[in-house]
């Protein structure tokens, strides 16, 4: 009889644990939490949003007033 191909269990070896630092971007030996990159990235958005925010307020003030 011939080997089933499609079965792939157990190639690879054994899975290793993974810690929740390196879950959220923490390598060995390195802080952990997103890049600075995308830190930046978080910060400009939330600028932009807020921004956003105050001028829909702006507006319906003048409208209210």
């Amino acid at each position: 009889m011939a080997r089933n191909s499609d079965n792939l269990l157990g190639l690879g070896g054994q899975r290793n644990t993974v810690s929740r630092g390196a879950l959220k971007g923490g390598g060995k030996g390195g802080p952990s939490g997103p890049s600075a990159d995308a830190r930046q990235n978080r910060d400009e958005l939330l600028r932009k949003l807020r921004e956003k925010n105050e001028r829909a307020r702006s507006e319906e003030d003048g409208h209210r007033g």
